[in-house]
């Protein structure tokens, strides 16, 4: 018989026991403590025949309550059992949500948004292993730039760091060089640039950081977060003065290196799709975010109208139409329709209008 209990504030107590359940870098008391933004934080403790089987930290705010347990495979029976106990406990909640979820679950009143994919690399137990799975010319392409690079800077070092032997001017720097890379391709920053000193206090616990060093000059780096055998890759920057060594593909390929030699059997590169990702051997895990609803409201009606387009966009992403249809939309950027093919020109058409068909 399952049993649910609500506390209020975080669980501290129980962190190792969240840890080892979600193996999740964002469903740690640390993490939601530095980075997370919250109104009235509570957690429920999950027993079976007096076994604890699950903690959910969520935190209510108004009329809505947020599930914190991200990243993560959280069961769907405790779910339901989470979210009745909830609309039960506190007549005031109108609404769960649950941001980032791997699960697709079917419930009542619910609503599902479609998320962005999270990248992840199974690790095999060898580097040897890993390079023997890449493409030929992923490898000859690693293969050359490190030698140059190499020969150019004979005294570069290889360098990991893991939790307090972590230095807040390693973080600094990194996530600087980061910063810098994004806008000289033009781009905003992420705001978590704003928070140096919040991930510097977070690498003291879970933190792994490795990075090629010149002189004492930092060149290519990566900060990542272990959790039992999954590592999160959060950060990943070079030095533009760099480029021509691919030394953020170095750094990378050093990062994978580390996390196979400590044993750990996923790398995840989290959300975005981008060809390096591809071509490191990483695979899209869908995550989906969740609204249940106490009542059928005009609001959840709204939302599941809304959830049907999501669902199919989604679908046609990840068709066999929607890799041919970007490449035909990247050639009409930079070309007029009059400079299309026949072919690509009939594609376009026809694949706007199957879409258009599924809506």
């Amino acid at each position: 018989m399952i049993s649910v209990n609500s506390f209020k504030g975080l669980p501290f107590e129980h962190e190792s026991f969240l840890i080892k359940e979600y193996d999740s870098f964002v469903t740690t008391c640390n993490y939601i403590k530095l980075f997370v933004t919250t109104s009235d934080v509570n957690y429920m403790l999950v027993h079976e025949n007096d076994k604890l089987i699950d903690v959910l930290i969520y935190d209510i705010n108004g009329d809505t309550a947020t599930c914190l347990n991200s990243l993560a495979y959280l069961d769907q029976k405790i779910f339901r059992s989470f979210a009745n106990h909830l609309f039960d406990s506190f007549p005031s909640i109108k609404k769960i949500e649950y941001p980032s979820s791997y699960n697709n679950y079917t419930l009542n009143k619910s609503v599902l948004t479609l998320r962005s994919d999270d990248y992840v690399i199974s690790l095999p137990l060898t580097t040897d292993e890993y390079f023997q799975n890449l493409g030929s010319s992923t490898r000859s392409n690693i293969r050359k730039h490190k030698n140059k690079f190499l020969r150019d800077y004979p005294q570069a070092n290889f360098i990991t760091k893991i939790g307090s032997e972590i230095e807040k001017g390693i973080v600094d720097k990194i996530i600087q060089l980061n910063f810098e890379r994004i806008k000289s391709k033009g781009e905003i920053p992420h705001s978590n640039h704003t928070h140096t000193n919040d991930f510097y206090k977070y690498s003291q616990y879970y933190g792994c950081v490795s990075y090629i060093e010149i002189d004492g000059l930092i060149v290519a780096g990566s900060i990542a977060f272990v959790l039992n055998k999954s590592i999160y890759s959060y950060f990943i920057a070079h030095d533009n003065n760099f480029s021509k060594y691919n030394a953020g593909q170095l750094g990378l390929i050093y990062l994978i290196q580390t996390s196979i030699e400590k044993g750990l059997s996923e790398l995840h590169l989290l959300w975005g799709e981008t060809d390096y990702k591809t071509r490191f051997l990483a695979k899209p895990r869908p995550m989906y975010s969740y609204i249940v609803y106490k009542t059928l409201s005009r609001h959840f009606i709204t939302s599941k109208i809304k959830e049907m387009f999501s669902l199919v966009l989604y679908q046609f992403k990840r068709s066999k139409l929607a890799k041919p249809l970007k490449r035909v939309l990247k050639k009409f950027q930079k070309k007029s329709f009059q400079e299309l093919s026949k072919l690509e020109y009939m594609f376009l058409i026809f694949s706007n209008s199957y879409l258009l068909f599924c809506l």
